[in-house]
Order: structure tokens, then C-alpha cells, then sequence
């Protein structure tokens, strides 16, 4: 250990979204912080993600036409989570994310816009909202960030056009359209990008910050207005815990042992576990892999192991932010299938060649119904998304363009060979994918004719205004189903991935870890996927993730700072 510890007030493990919330809400409340990063790159699982942030009756919701209160965003959170999550701790939640997001807005360089056409993930139940509530992070001039730039973990590659530039949440809606004004935007963007270019070869990348890299590169920037530190390759390995109470951590910084002392206590926000393969295979649904995950590669629990040692209890360990993933060639993240399963032209089918779910339901919940098929069949891990011409023209496929853009003759090799399987019957693609030939042709003929119809009696799908987001109005009468009738037909693989584990450390209202009595450990805070999720086992909207996360590391901050020192 280092000779002389190192003393601040407070010390925040994990540079996410929470950890850096945490921080600049404890600096402004007079504490000398540190940021403890794992990695050598800053941002967590937040900078890959979209970026959305979920508030029930946000500060902005009202100037874009769109009416809310405190009473429904509570009666929303209620229904959703079934009873599981207390009302006590809802209210707390909707209370504290508007009070964060106001003074995000006034004291940092964290900005939001309402996504005022982006549904809620059930917005038919009782105080649903058809948009408003997910908000999305501004573009950000990453820039201003210096070399810091250098160090902000990369997007994920499905969020960038043709491997070049990312584009916003309100952009990737335009650009489904697949109409002039898309063909408008993308002319428009790619100008852009152009215009960038001495500022790229400065950097390394592009220096236009959208989604997930535009929020961390923004609560970044603002701690470095503050001057706070954040450090690099620092994992903690062990808290410092002296009469019951938290009061610093050990770190491996570069290598060498360091020793903080933290007055006013330790913010715990590593993330989940994700890529924990042992915790997964322990606390999870089966099967289950690592190289499911879409999120941070160093999502390894850390956290979540440091409250465990010091006797935290645990939550919601079996649940995760679940979504449907395909596994793309040389890639190591999976490729989330969000949009795609919307989409008409195509369906979801188990290796009996029967679908089992609304393929365009919440993301979270397919997965869970993969899994439920997966336990009744044991034939839907992995499953397929089986699709027709028309869909492969129009639309995006995991890494590959759409057919106008992209023909079959131009997919990379790679792709083509073990990742889009393609035959000119749905017989000959039942057989490449070692399905039953008749049962696939009559699961197809049956989804044709609803298709048709424009009625999914089986599932249900496109009867939600949530299904339908994403959906394709030049597909009529229901913009999330159409016929598979156009050869040749197109398959690939899906697999029951996630953003990142919601299962963590139990806290209370203040972000205060909590023990196996329910008793608050002294000076130790979690907020994050370290935290056991407020969300319980859904999920709200478009930024369930990073809103509580944001909420309650700015929660955290106020709790240490009001806790005697």
C-alpha cells in the first residue's frame, strides 16, 4: 500500500453516468471527490448505450405539448413493476429524477431534449405517455474535451453510419422512413462529417458526440469545469472498513496499491456483471453467456463484490435489461436487435420453426419470452429472425445495409458465411438452418394471412402504440406486420442478450447500501447497475437504465455529504 493514503471526502468507484453524477453533485456541496475508473477508458456502459434518461413529469415535458404529472408518472411505475418495488420508493425516485434533471441542467453541461413521439414501453397502461418521458442527450462537441476525448470509451458500431459518424434517436426514426427526406438527412450528415475533417485527424475519430458518448462526454466535461480527478486504470479491490463503518478503499492504480481514505464515504458505481461469467452462471436464467452482453466489456461486478464483503444484501440478481442480440463476426460486443424485431417482413422462430412471441414488444420482453420458450421447448436459444426481400431492401439487418443501399453482391464475405444464411424458398432456408421444413412454411402461411389482415391474433403485435415506434407506415393496415412473400428469404441468428444485469446491491431512498438486517452500512452508497434496480423487473421507457442511475448517484452525493463527517 502506498505510504501515505491519500484523503478526500468523498471517493466514487465506476465513471458511468452515476459515477460521474456523483461526483459533481458532492463537489458542489463543498467535498474534494475522486473518480475511481477501472478501465483505461472513462464512461461505462452509459457511453456505448443510447443515452436516453426516463423522467416521469420532466421539467421539459410541458413546453413540448405533452402533459404529465406527478400522480401518473407514480400510478405508471406501479402498475409496470406489478407490486414489487415499493410505493415509498417509486415516489422517492419520480421525485429525486426531477430535481436531478433541473439541476443538471442550471449547474452542468448535461443537456436533454424530450423525445415527444418516443412511447413509453407500455404506454396503454394506467399513467402511460405515447412520448415525452424519454429524453435524449445533445449532441456534444467532443472537442471540448481535449485529450479527454482520446480516453471516452467508443460507441458501440451499430450506432455508426456505415462505420463513420453516430446519429441521434430522433435521426435514426427519420431515417426508417427510407423516403426523400431520408435520403435529404443522410446527404446532409455525411456533408457534416466531411466538414469535421481536420478536427478528426486531430483526434483520432470523429468528434461529433451523439447518444451515449454525447452524455459521458458531457458529464465529463463538466467535471473537468470542476476540476475533478478522475483516474484511469484504478480498480478498488478491497473497501477500507473500520468499526462498521466505510471509510475509504484499497485501488490498484497503474499497477501499485493506493490507499484513499474517504471522509464522507464510498459511491459505489462499477456497473453490473455482465461479463462476470461465474455471477451470471450463478444468479441467472440459463443458458446464459458473456459474449451476450451489448454493453461494457468491463462490466464485471466489481461493485457489487466490494458491498458483498462488507455485508450488503442483494436484489433482483436473476433479471437483467434484457434485449435480443445477434452475434456479428469479428465484433465483441453483440449487436442489439431493437429495431429489426419491429419491423414487418419479418418474424421470430424457434429451431421448431414456431413463432412464440410479439416480436416488437419491449426488448425486455421478449427476451423473457425466449427464455420462457427456451424452458417449455428447449428450442429457442438460439432462435431466428426470418425475413423476405422486401424487408432485406428496405431495412438494416445487424451490421448490414439495406438492400438499396447494400446489395446481396456487396455484403462482406464474412457476412455472408455463417452470419446471413439466404435461400430463394423458405423450405431451402428451413433446411440451411436445420428447421423443419413444413413446420417453418406453416408458420409462415399462418402469419401471412394475419399479416394481411393486419391483425396478429396470436401475439398481438402492432397493437401498441410502443410496438408500432418503430414500425413502417408504407406497411398497411399495421405498420408492423407484413407478408414473407418476396424471395429470396434471409435468417439470422438471435440470442438472449442484455445491456447490462439490474440485480445488485440493496439501497434505501438515500442510495444508502443496506445490509442483510436492512440496516444502512455506514459511509456506503450504490447507485447504477451496482445498485438492485428501482425498476424491479421491467422496464419504464427508453433510458430506464441511465435515468436511476443519474438519479440516485446525484441522491448518493447528497446523502454522504449530509451524513456527519
Amino acid at each position: 500500500m502506498s505510504a501515505q493514503p491519500i484523503e478526500v471526502d468523498l471517493l466514487v468507484i465506476g465513471s458511468g453516468a452515476g459515477g460521474m453524477a456523483a461526483a459533481l453533485r458532492a463537489q458542489s456541496l463543498g467535498a474534494n471527490v475522486v473518480v475511481a475508473e477501472a478501465s483505461d477508458q472513462y464512461g461505462g456502459s452509459t457511453a456505448i448505450s443510447g443515452g436516453v434518461c426516463w423522467v416521469g413529469n420532466n421539467p421539459k415535458i410541458g413546453a413540448a405539448g405533452i402533459e404529465d404529472s406527478d400522480a401518473d408518472a407514480l400510478r405508471y411505475l406501479e402498475h409496470i413493476t406489478r407490486g414489487e418495488v415499493p410505493r415509498g420508493r417509486l415516489e422517492a425516485f419520480v421525485g429525486a429524477a426531477q430535481r436531478m434533471m433541473s439541476w443538471m441542467e442550471s449547474n452542468t453541461r448535461v443537456r436533454f431534449d424530450p423525445l415527444v413521439k418516443y412511447t413509453d414501453y407500455y404506454p396503454e397502461a394506467p399513467g402511460g405517455r405515447t412520448g415525452g418521458r424519454s429524453m435524449e442527450s445533445r449532441p456534444f462537441d467532443g472537442a471540448a474535451l481535449g485529450d479527454e476525448l482520446r480516453h471516452l470509451r467508443r460507441p458501440h458500431p451499430q450506432s455508426q453510419i456505415l462505420g463513420k459518424f453516430g446519429i441521434t434517436a430522433a435521426q435514426a426514426h427519420t431515417m426508417l422512413a427510407g423516403n426523400f427526406r431520408t435520403t435529404l438527412l443522410m446527404g446532409w450528415l455525411f456533408f457534416l462529417y466531411i466538414l469535421r475533417g481536420f478536427k478528426r485527424r486531430r483526434f483520432g475519430r470523429d468528434t461529433h458526440l451523439v447518444c451515449g458518448n454525447a452524455l459521458a462526454g458531457r458529464l465529463r466535461a463538466s467535471l473537468l469545469d470542476r476540476s475533478i480527478p478522475l483516474w484511469r486504470n484504478a480498480r478498488a479491490t478491497e473497501l477500507i472498513i473500520e468499526e462498521g463503518v466505510v471509510v475509504g478503499a484499497v485501488l490498484e492504480r497503474d499497477g501499485a496499491p493506493v490507499t484513499v481514505r474517504a471522509k464522507r464515504g464510498v459511491v459505489l458505481a462499477a456497473g453490473g456483471f455482465s461479463r462476470n461469467a461465474e455471477m451470471r452462471q450463478e444468479h441467472q436464467r440459463h443458458p446464459i453467456e458473456t459474449r451476450w452482453h451489448a454493453g461494457n466489456p468491463h462490466d464485471l461486478g466489481d461493485g457489487i463484490r466490494l458491498g458483498v464483503d462488507a455485508g450488503a444484501q442483494l436484489a433482483w440478481m436473476r433479471e437483467a435489461w434484457w434485449t435480443p442480440v445477434t452475434l456479428v463476426p469479428k465484433s465483441d460486443l453483440a449487436w442489439v436487435l431493437v429495431v429489426e424485431k419491429s419491423l414487418p417482413h419479418g418474424i421470430f422462430v424457434n429451431q421448431n420453426g414456431e413463432r412464440f412471441c410479439n416480436e416488437a414488444a419491449p426488448y425486455i420482453d421478449v427476451v423473457i419470452d425466449i427464455y420462457a420458450d427456451q424452458a417449455k421447448t428447449g428450442a429457442s436459444v438460439p432462435c431466428f429472425l426470418v425475413f423476405d426481400a422486401t424487408f432485406r431492401k428496405r431495412f438494416p439487418v445487424g451490421p448490414i445495409a439495406p438492400g438499396y443501399a447494400m446489395p446481396d453482391s456487396a455484403v462482406p464475405r464474412r457476412y455472408r458465411e455463417g452470419f446471413l444464411e439466404r435461400a430463394d424458398t423458405v423450405e431451402g432456408l428451413a433446411e440451411k438452418l436445420g428447421v423443419d421444413p413444413g413446420a417453418l412454411r406453416a408458420t409462415v402461411e399462418r402469419f401471412n394471412g394475419m399479416a394481411r389482415a393486419g391483425r396478429d391474433d396470436d401475439f398481438g403485435r402492432g397493437a401498441s402504440a410502443s410496438d408500432r415506434y418503430y414500425g413502417d407506415a408504407r406497411s398497411t393496415p399495421n405498420p408492423c406486420l407484413g407478408a414473407l412473400e418476396t424471395a429470396p428469404f434471409y435468417a439470422i441468428r438471435v440470442y438472449p442478450g442484455d445491456l447490462g444485469t439490474k440485480g445488485g446491491l440493496v439501497t434505501d431512498d438515500a442510495a444508502r447500501v443496506l445490509d442483510a438486517e436492512g440496516s444502512a452500512i455506514p459511509g456506503l452508497f450504490a447507485t447504477g447497475n451496482t445498485m438492485a434496480s428501482v425498476m424491479g423487473p421491467t422496464y419504464p421507457g427508453a433510458g430506464g437504465t441511465i435515468s436511476p442511475a443519474l438519479t440516485f448517484g446525484f441522491v448518493a452525493a447528497e446523502s454522504a455529504m449530509a451524513s456527519a463527517g
